[in-house]
């Protein structure tokens, strides 16, 4: 998965990131790859005993167990970073970047969207984890995507109710006219 910069090197086409930064690019990487092959076991080292989940509004937050189910429950694929920047700040450090992604629920209904993300990485022990996750509102094309395809359900399933109640018209017509 390939990873944008926001910040770049004067007259330089590379990424400038220390090799701290580039670390937790690429445990962002990794957790994102252990997601999408429900590795369990993988992202129970990538995130802390604390971690949650939390998404813009008045929604409440999602507990690391929870979040784990969710990841078994669904299928999650196309996971991209776009825009990433990070922040170090002692034993502490902050990922934003918009991340495309598309999830499967367990029902079946496939989400495509794309959403601003801030990761709240710590380090303890000596290793990063993952302490949060905040999710910011997912653009408005999306939502748009969404309705419309809301609003195209329900004109073919009015297309199909006219349809069999035009064959049964016509079917009752056939009949008198037999008769």
């Amino acid at each position: 998965m390939a990873l944008t910069a926001c910040s770049q090197a004067p007259n330089d086409e590379t990424p400038a990131y220390s090799a701290a930064q580039q670390e937790l690019i690429t445990l962002s990487e990794q957790w994102n790859d252990a997601l999408a092959r429900k590795d369990i076991a993988a992202l129970e080292r990538f995130l802390a005993a604390d971690f949650y989940v939390s998404a813009a509004g008045a929604l409440p937050k999602t507990e690391r167990s929870v979040w784990l189910k969710n990841v078994e429950e669904m299928d999650w694929n196309s996971l991209k970073f776009r825009n990433v920047k990070v922040d170090i700040y002692g034993d502490t450090a902050v990922l934003t970047s918009l991340i495309d992604f598309k999830v499967t629920t367990k029902s079946g209904i496939p989400i495509s969207t794309d959403t601003q993300i801030t990761d709240v990485w710590v380090k303890r022990d000596g290793q990063w984890q993952v302490a949060a996750r905040h999710l910011g509102a997912a653009s408005v094309g999306n939502y748009l995507r969404l309705i419309g395809g809301f609003v195209a359900g329900l004109a073919f399933c009015f297309l199909i109710w006219l349809l069999l109640r035009l064959k049964r018209k016509f079917t009752a017509r056939k009949k008198a006219t037999v008769s």
